[in-house]
């Protein structure tokens, strides 16, 4: 048995939080409860500088008896995936090697086996457990003739890949002629025989499902003589479009094509899932093909022995219910209910939904990333939550209270006084909400400088949820004398309902902007201890855009310095991107159809307003923001005289992953920004308390043709 004190290791508790132990603190994995719903399984994952090389364990928990944790295997850095082949036994994959073997082992005595060796790499596993036996599925990359790809296979002498058709890379890596594909074997519920060997499930029919470039457990759903996949429309080019299918596919009828349950016109699709008796399938629905940010629906499917739909409906009656939830999940002891779970005003939270009815907001902490059903009852939920100061944690949550209980602690803890919200009125004279992150010692009769964060996306959104790339506490505590963040949910954001999210369309210089403006002004305002002398602002992606934009405009000389990662120095270059439908939803058109709208707001054309000390980041596999985007602004800089510094990672992509790259990464933009926040500050042209005088100007936009 593990003691739970020796377990939470990682406390942290007033001293300040650098960037090194956000790095190196315990990564959790959501709970993982067995078929009897009683016990859970999680893996807790470290890095350390120090040998430079990851270390992790799987451990059991029971949900019903107190936090009565134990090891389930030591040293378990080389498991991939893992899921229940029983109540006692778990399967999990090794990869040590190119060549994935699977294995399994009693939760209870220890004892484990191998039990199958891939001729690849696989991962993504699940399992079905049925009369027939235990079904294992897992993801793989299938060449042209179906089968899984080899490391072995033979290489080409020369390293050239030709094209005749849009669409030739995706997010870090260039297509080839292999696609991700569903794969599976049945054995015996006590796993010493194959009953049905290993085989593609999806050969021969067109589909690529997991779908890429973020392949998730969740585009699969099994059932015992069936299963479900998510898979981009066949037939439509992804470059242009997001639309994806539900399929119905017997195991034992491969190369049948089955009828996409949902080819009605509809946009991205998502967590398609059986109904407890196989009769029904539940799945999240966007209506606009080629807007990636469409609100999610819930659709249900009356499925036919055929695998087709008798009827389809929209449980969420219409857009009455304006959130877009990111999962949804069938209640075990009820047939018409399911659980929801999606943001809202700035929070991951899970809302019940009665087939016909509304929604209803359980009360729950933070943020929710997933959610399990003890003892398979509605009663109690095992949630896997984080928040902006706790790692990931799980709670129970108790339907009879409507409140939740800790589980098990979070192994990194800050303190929650750390963290406060606001709202404000913005540009469309609607409230938008904000959060402030203090730093450690924060003494609220002192004057801090500011950390003006802004998210990516666009329509994305700051929450109350633990990060590893851009964790506002350590951006609070990695000053001189620390920094008050402040990150604003401006127009675009998600979680504060459809027209919200919307109105960014062909807006990305203006609604945003104010509402940037009208926040800082507010917090400037609102709280004496922030140092309005001593500014920064930093961003990524379509935050890294909106730090070029601000660059060369009016709120752009109110900082001493700026920061810019893998964003966007012009507009017109969004046809470097491999996802076209992107910019051509969000700039009103492709830009034959709809030049202006790429000219309008492009940071570009303001390039000899530059002026603040800028740095740039920007990673060589980037492909939804070409590396071209970092050395533009870079050389722009350079040239103008504009005191810069350009970070590049070659085998980076959109984000920084790797935990000695992310060191560096922190390293290097800490020692920049607090270079220039303990500066002097600059002699600036527009008022710090009066921007709004400016934002006319600036939000017309500058088009040069």
């Amino acid at each position: 048995m593990v003691n739970l004190l020796s377990l939470l290791v990682s406390v942290i508790a007033v001293s300040a939080f650098s960037y090194d132990d956000l790095l190196q603190a315990p990564r959790r994995s959501p709970a993982l409860l067995n078929p009897n719903g009683k016990q859970a399984v999680f893996s807790e994952s470290t890095y350390s500088f120090g040998t430079h090389s990851w270390s992790g364990s799987v451990y059991l928990i029971s949900a019903v008896a107190g936090s009565t944790i134990s090891t389930v295997l030591q040293d378990a850095v080389d498991v991939g995936d893992f899921a229940w082949a029983s109540d006692s036994v778990l399967v999990y994959t090794n990869t040590s090697s190119d060549y994935t073997s699977l294995w399994a082992i009693d939760v209870h005595t220890s004892k484990k086996r191998q039990i199958y060796q891939f001729e690849g790499t696989v991962s993504l596993l699940k399992t079905r457990v049925s009369g027939s036996g235990v079904r294992i599925v897992v993801s793989g990359w299938a060449k042209p003739d179906g089968s899984l790809l080899s490391p072995d296979e033979p290489k080409s002498p020369d390293t050239g890949l030709l094209y005749d058709s849009i669409f030739v890379r995706h997010w870090d890596y260039w297509l080839t002629d292999e696609r991700n594909s569903v794969f599976g074997l049945l054995f015996s519920a006590d796993l010493n025989s194959v009953r049905e060997p290993f085989t593609n499930y999806l050969k021969g029919l067109g589909l690529e499902s997991p779908i890429m470039p973020f392949p998730s457990a969740d585009d699969v759903d099994l059932y015992d003589d069936k299963f479900v996949v998510n898979a981009k429309a066949p037939e439509l080019t992804p470059a242009n479009n997001t639309a994806t299918y539900f399929y119905v596919l017997k195991y034992s009828d491969t190369n049948v094509p089955g009828i996409p349950l949902n080819k009605n016109g509809y946009g991205a699709c998502s967590s398609p899932s059986f109904s407890k008796d196989g009769s029904k399938i539940v799945g999240l629905v966007q209506l606009e093909n080629g807007y990636e940010s469409d609100q999610n629906l819930v659709f249900v499917y009356d499925i036919n022995s055929d695998g087709t739909a008798s009827a389809a409906y929209n449980v969420t009656n219409g857009r009455q219910f304006d959130r877009s939830p990111s999962s949804v999940v069938w209640s075990p002891d009820e047939t018409d209910t399911l659980y929801l779970i999606g943001e809202d005003l700035g929070y991951e939270v899970v809302w019940k939904l009665k087939i016909g009815g509304q929604p209803t907001k359980l009360k729950t902490t933070h943020s929710i990333s997933s959610l399990e059903f003890v003892e398979n009852s509605s009663k109690t939920l095992l949630l896997s939550s984080t928040g902006i100061v706790k790692s990931t944690y799980f709670e129970l949550y108790d339907a009879s209270s409507d409140s939740t209980r800790i589980l098990l602690e979070a192994a990194t803890v800050l303190s929650d006084t750390r963290v406060s919200e606001f709202w404000f009125t913005g540009s469309r004279s609607e409230q938008v909400h904000g959060f402030i992150v203090y730093p450690s010692n924060f003494d609220p009769t002192q004057k801090y400088p500011l950390a003006f964060l802004i998210h990516g996306g666009p329509q994305s959104a700051w929450v109350d949820s633990w990060s590893t790339r851009w964790n506002p506490a350590v951006w609070a505590d990695n000053g001189p004398d620390g920094y008050i963040v402040v990150t604003i949910n401006p127009t675009g954001s998600t979680g504060y309902g459809k027209d919200f999210c919307d109105k960014i369309q062909n807006n990305w210089g203006s609604y945003p902007y104010i509402d940037l403006v009208l926040g800082l002004e507010y917090v400037l305002a609102n709280y004496d201890f922030i140092d309005s002398e001593r500014m920064i602002a930093a961003g990524a992606s379509y935050g890294g855009y909106m730090i070029n934009w601000i660059q060369g405009s009016a709120l752009g000389r109110v900082f001493q310095a700026l920061v810019t990662h893998d964003g966007v120095f012009s507009t017109l270059n969004q046809y470097g991107s491999e996802e076209l439908y992107f910019p051509t939803h969000d700039f009103g058109g492709t830009f034959m159809e709809n030049t202006r709208g790429y000219y309008k707001y492009n940071p570009m054309n303001r390039m000899y307003r530059w002026a603040t000390p800028h740095f740039i980041i920007h990673n060589a596999k980037d492909y939804r923001l070409p590396e071209s985007e970092g050395l533009l602004a870079f050389n722009i800089l350079q040239e103008l005289g504009v005191p810069s510094k350009l970070l590049h990672f070659p085998d980076e992509n959109h984000w920084v992953l790797k935990p000695e790259n992310s060191r560096r990464w922190h390293k290097e933009i800490f020692a920049f920004i607090n270079q220039y926040s303990a500066l002097e500050p600059y002699k600036m042209v527009h008022s710090k308390r009066n921007l709004v005088r400016q934002v006319a100007q600036d939000v017309e936009g500058d088009v040069f043709f």
